[in-house]
């Protein structure tokens, strides 16, 4: 457990004040292996009231509003693990989750009352079509976003967590400039990079890598830019090497965004740095308590159309338990207050057709403005 038992009493106080205000009488929350994608489909919920991430299959936490909270998982290794690190003290393997769901519902009295769910999106079609054929009465809620609101505001202990992470991918990127050399694949950048985060107590990576000719080849190609999974080409001097290097650690995501120009300094990968670092700096400069997210955005397309650019999208992302959970852009409705973290990598676009997500990094609200996480600072290396 990387989590107090306090930080745990807290969340579960929360989680069932909310449950009382919307007449839940529990919860089914997901777990699988994915934590990469939208909060609808990822399962940080799942880990935010176990302090636990289920590695293969899925496991679901079925979390009552008036007794302790039963865990399933699918093999008897995950229930070891399980009651040896997890919160929850009720571990059970269960190789069929309809009937056990449907039966502990029922032991409760609870067939007829109404569930939650985190997420349909996540829960399979044979499961959900099997509660509901044994437990009939229950009204089922989709309910991805009724944690969200919690889990945005992140407090000392996760806060602790994602430097922790931001510390790993700072290490690992110092790794990949000790050790990177023309004729390398972007495989083998991209174990540089696990490699290290593993080492160093990473329980979760996603790292990306694209190399090439920057910001075209001899031929016209244009360099196309993250987000592309590492491939088996050789990387060779002109190239530009473009990373997302992101690592989670006690579940708490951080993500580095860098390039690297090889073989010698270029003018364009230059003048794409220089807007992207300054657009960057604009937006932290209005950032504080209460300003909300477009305001935040609106201050970064400014300064990027004054260098010759235009912001566009994707921005950025809020994170946590899960890397994306919520967008950076003109749309959010979000307020930045304590507590919140985002990472933020402007796509910029420089009306010749070269667009490319550049540079970025992992921020952190406090009551004083945003604070950078990542330590590694903004020098655009040539190798």
């Amino acid at each position: 457990m990387y989590l107090s038992a306090q930080e745990r009493d807290r969340r579960y106080e929360a989680v069932r004040r909310l449950m009382d205000h919307e007449g839940m009488d529990v919860l089914l929350v997901m777990g699988t292996g994915a934590a990469t994608g939208s909060p609808a489909y990822a399962t940080g919920s799942f880990r935010y009231l176990t302090d636990f991430f289920i590695f293969s299959q899925y496991g679901i936490l079925v979390f009552f509003r008036q007794s302790e909270p039963i865990m399933l998982v699918p093999m008897e290794i995950q229930e070891t693990f399980g009651r040896k690190y997890s919160w929850i003290e009720d571990v059970r393997v269960s190789l069929d989750y309809t009937e056990t769901v449907g039966l502990l519902l029922r032991e409760r009295d609870l067939s007829g009352g109404r569930v939650g769910v985190i997420s349909l999106e996540s829960l399979p079609a044979r499961t959900y079509l099997g509660l509901r054929e044994r437990i009939s009465r229950a009204e089922f809620i989709d309910a991805p976003s009724l944690l969200l609101p919690l889990r945005f505001k992140k407090g000392e202990e996760e806060k602790q967590l994602m430097e922790k992470a931001a510390l790993m991918n700072d290490g690992a990127y110092r790794e990949v400039l000790a050790r990177m050399r023309p004729g390398m694949r972007e495989i083998e950048v991209a174990g540089i990079l696990e490699g290290y985060q593993r080492s160093h107590g990473a329980d979760k990576t996603f790292n990306l890598v694209f190399s090439g000719p920057f910001p075209r080849s001899k031929e016209g190609v244009p360099f196309e830019g993250l987000p592309w999974c590492p491939g088996i080409r050789e990387i060779q001097n002109g190239d530009g090497v473009h990373m997302e290097i992101t690592s989670a650690y006690g579940g708490y995501w951080n993500q580095l965004v860098r390039i690297i120009s090889v073989g010698n300094r270029n003018d364009e990968l230059v003048r794409f740095h220089e807007a992207a670092v300054a657009t960057i700096g604009t937006g932290l400069k209005v950032l504080k308590q209460g300003v909300a997210a477009p305001a935040y955005v609106r201050a970064m397309a400014g300064t990027a159309e004054r260098m010759g650019f235009r912001l566009t999208t994707p921005l950025g992302h809020f994170v946590g338990l899960d890397l994306i959970e919520g967008r950076v852009d003109a749309e959010s409705q979000v307020t930045m207050e304590p507590g919140i973290a985002w990472i933020i990598h402007p796509r910029l676009d420089d009306l010749k057709g070269t667009r490319i997500i550049l540079w970025g990094e992992t921020y952190y609200m406090t009551e004083e403005g945003p604070l950078r996480l990542n330590k590694t600072d903004d020098t655009l290396h040539v190798l």
